[in-house]
């Protein structure tokens, strides 16, 4: 509450007597640490009995168990010892200073002010009256509080007078909740005199014997019930006996009293035992409709009770209970084999809950068991079982267990399966467990599964299961981790099968017959990896064992089709050190400027019939700066395969035009710019783009920019041999934005001749291999003649690549080559060299 909502001269403060006012024996702020109750003025010194007076009054506040305080306008200016308790504060100078509202709880300052509006003359006090009181920490306390008006150094002022009702408060409710608890049992509670006569009836009293506590209380116990008893004498027999009680309608109750000493009184508990019995009968009827079985045993183990659910669940018969012995259910717990669990509940007297067992016999059913004893300190105690069926549960846990582990297309285990498998096998005393574990991946399914449609990929994926299966050696674990991919685990101990040998037979397996799936046949070939623990020197654990299998797959599908690889730890180090390469590669594209690892270099091209350079041709160059120049052969293939080739290919472009403006002097129509475009780059949906932005940028003009693609760009597997796919659409937006196109490396690729006119491009560079042996294979100069003869027939540019000497360069410009290339003519140079050669 803000200081402002209390008026000057009306502020609250407890002392609740005229003592304190200024006309007798005043306050004075001027002496805090006499307690601020003498006021020099206004106290005479002369007379020796004020001052006896003041000091006696001074020592009764100040030791006050009340709290007292006294503000003025609002403001505390003094406040006693059990006031700095109270509010929870170290000392009175935390609180003298402060608005007295900081002090009270929100809710309570309203009815505060109300208050002292009404204390009109000086000495006036409030009723007693109750607030919250809001402490240092935080917390609240209730007080009643006496508010006295008063002055301070003769000026308006409030005494305060505060005591802490909590711990009454406290008790008030512990009484209210006893007297709530009586008034609210179900059985009748009745307060005896000494003599009999009835001092208290509650609610259930009422309600037992039909009887008003207004017409019961003060008269004679036995009076009311129509029957004699002896509060002494029930006691001194053990406190409890039964007995017949009369209702008020004359009808009669079985009544069990329950007699305490209270006093020099008694108090009864009655309890109507028609009641009782019908609760019982109640609990009897829930428990036979419950369908959790209930059996009830004697300590020796025989069934008395069992409930029509423990008959349907354990296919008992009626007739045989009571007398079966409870060790003959049908039940038996497989987590526990040692020793029956109820049996052991009667010997031992420990009961349990929630054990899983199922039924034995016929029809497989799953219990949640729970058993124990009941008085057990009684000469015969109870044992009582309760079975609830978690068939279902178990069965959908079960299944989710299998699925956890299993592909569920195949059925196969899946690569959590898998390693679990691998450390069942984990070795013992160091060990190594004899396993083969082969790694195997479908060639061309993702063309089957794009032509074909993925239902009929599906049926291809399960035959192949059903194969590798049959095919696998006895004691084989097969698995599909995923996509076309499976794996199979072998006893490396098979009898005539070697680790090579399993391999191949796990490879003819799959490609011997055609898959006929749906409407369609096919003929499947895989590749695969494999590792054999037997062949290591190290212990390796299940996903050691995958991951080293699958280096050897990666290896096999780079080799060959259909091929398989043996996995050695050489291998893996010529893994690891691919994998740090291609994250080297990637830190290398991200430098620039002076830092920049990966920078071009340049091969000229020169023109047959003039002998004078007219292309430039870029090559990326990698500088790592631990390892040195990585070949463009080593890094390349990374590019493509970790897709940073899109990446690398606009670097190139974008140094290419730049060195070509500010190195080479470049004029137009002078000089072309000839660039390699990857394979991988073709994937890049922004690649014409990114080529038409690039040029612009540079004020090249198209027709300078002649773009070398690869014979092998646009080959991909069918069946069993390649044909050209033609990212046709690419091709065409490339020729309209007017840069050249040339069909790099070719002959060395896979494409007819005939299929040259299908190619939208502007010319043909013959493979380096078939310019080098031109002289000295006759196939080599078959292919070549016939490649220029179509070439000039089409009015397409020949160029020959790797010329190495001055003869080849004679024969090529003899056949008709038009521009040709080599380490004879000019080695790949940086830009500045290039450049002073060109000069």
């Amino acid at each position: 509450m803000e200081p402002a909502a209390l008026d000057p001269g009306w502020t609250e403060c407890p002392v609740g007597t005229r003592a304190m006012t200024g006309g007798e024996i005043g306050v004075s702020s001027a002496d805090p640490t006499s307690g601020g109750f003498l006021s020099p003025a206004e106290v005479s010194t002369d007379t020796e009995s004020s001052s006896a007076i003041a000091q006696r009054y001074r020592l009764l506040v100040e030791l006050s168990p009340d709290a007292i305080a006294v503000h003025e306008a609002g403001v505390v200016v003094y406040i006693n010892p059990a006031g700095v308790r109270l509010a929870r504060v170290r000392s009175k100078e935390d609180m003298i200073g402060r608005y007295i509202t900081e002090f009270v709880h929100p809710d309570s300052i309203p009815e505060m002010l109300e208050r002292l509006m009404n204390l009109g003359e000086d000495g006036a006090a409030t009723e007693p009256a109750e607030a919250l009181m809001l402490l240092a920490d935080g917390s609240t306390k209730p007080a009643e509080i006496v508010s006295v008006r008063t002055e301070w150094d003769g000026r308006p002022a409030f005494q305060v007078i505060m005591r802490d009702i909590s711990t009454k408060k406290a008790a008030e409710a512990a009484l209210q909740y006893q007297a709530a608890l009586v008034d609210h049992v179900s059985d009748a509670v009745i307060a005896l005199t000494a003599d009999g006569v009835i001092e208290a009836w509650n609610p259930a009293a009422e309600r037992v014997y039909g009887l008003s506590a207004n017409a019961a209380v003060g008269r004679p116990f036995h009076e009311v019930v129509n029957a004699r008893f002896d509060a002494p004498t029930a006691l001194a027999l053990g406190g409890t006996l039964d007995a017949v009680h009369s209702h008020a309608s004359g009808a009669s109750l079985n009544i069990r009293i329950s007699v305490t000493a209270m006093g020099e009184g008694f108090v009864l508990l009655c309890a109507d035992m028609a009641s009782a019995r019908q609760s019982i009968e109640r609990f009897g009827t829930v428990i036979s409709e419950l369908n959790e079985a209930i059996i009830v045993a004697t300590s020796e183990g025989v069934i008395e009770l069992a409930n029509p659910a423990a008959f349907n669940l354990l296919g008992l018969s009626p007739a045989d209970v009571p007398g079966l012995g409870i060790a003959t259910l049908p039940i038996e717990f497989p987590d526990d084999q040692r020793e029956d669990l109820i049996a052991k509940v009667l010997r031992t007297g420990v009961g349990f809950t929630g054990r899983r067992a199922r039924r034995t016999g016929a029809g497989l059913r799953w219990f949640s068991v729970s058993c124990h004893i009941l008085d057990i300190d009684q000469d015969n105690p109870t044992l009582i079982t309760s079975l609830t069926d978690i068939t279902e549960q178990t069965v959908d846990a079960e299944d989710q267990r299998h699925r956890a582990i299993h592909d569920g297309l195949t059925g196969l285990l899946n690569r959590s399966g898998l390693l679990a498998r691998l450390d069942l096998a984990k070795p013992e005393r160091g060990a190594v467990p004899l396993v083969n574990v082969h790694y195997l991946d479908l060639d061309r399914f993702k063309m089957i599964n794009d032509s074909l449609g993925h239902s009929y990929g599906d049926e291809v994926l399960r035959i192949v299961a059903q194969r590798l299966l049959h095919a696998a050696v006895p004691g084989s674990v097969v698995g599909r981790i995923g996509g076309d991919e499976f794996v199979v685990i072998s006893p490396a101990s098979s009898p005539g099968a070697s680790i090579s040998g399993q391999a191949d037979h796990l490879l003819a397996a799959i490609a011997t017959d055609p898959i006929e799936a749906g409407a369609g046949s096919v003929r499947m070939t895989a590749s695969v990896g494999s590792v054999g623990t037997d062949l290591l020197a190290e212990q390796r654990s299940g996903v050691d064992l995958l991951r080293d299998a699958d280096i050897a797959l990666y290896y096999a599908k780079q080799s060959d089709r259909a091929g398989a690889v043996l996995f050695s730890v050489p291998l893996r180090e010529k893994f690891q050190y691919r994998q740090q390469l291609e994250q080297d590669l990637r830190v290398a594209l991200d430098t620039a400027g002076n830092e920049a690892q990966v920078r071009n270099s340049y091969e000229l091209i020169y023109d047959t019939a003039t002998g004078l350079p007219v292309a430039v041709e870029a090559h990326p160059r990698w500088m790592h700066p631990t390892r040195g120049e990585i070949a463009l052969t080593e890094f390349m293939p990374l590019a493509e395969q970790s897709n940073l080739v899109e990446t690398l290919g606009r670097q190139v472009m974008v140094e290419a035009l730049a060195d070509l403006t500010t190195v080479f002097g470049y004029r137009p129509g002078e000089l072309t710019l000839a660039v390699n475009v990857s394979a991988g780059q073709f994937r890049d949906v922004h690649l014409v783009t990114g080529i038409r932005e690039a040029v612009e940028k540079s004020s090249v003009r198209p027709a300078d920019v002649r773009l070398e693609v690869s014979e092998t760009a646009f080959s991909d597997e069918s069946g069993t041999r390649r044909s050209i796919v033609i990212p046709r659409a690419q091709l065409e937006d490339l020729r309209a934005l007017g840069v050249r196109i040339v069909l790099d490396h070719f002959g060395s690729g896979y494409s007819s001749l005939e299929q040259l006119e299908q190619l939208p491009v502007n010319g043909i560079k013959i493979a380096a291999s078939f310019v080098n042996r031109y002289s000295t294979s006759h196939f080599a100069r078959t292919v070549v003649e016939s490649i220029v003869g179509i070439a000039r027939s089409e009015n397409l540019v020949v160029i020959a690549d790797g010329v190495s000497s001055a003869d080849e360069l004679r024969a090529m410009t003899d056949l008709g080559c038009t521009q040709a290339q080599g380490p004879y003519l000019h080695a790949s140079a940086s830009a500045a060299e290039t450049a002073r050669h060109l000069r």
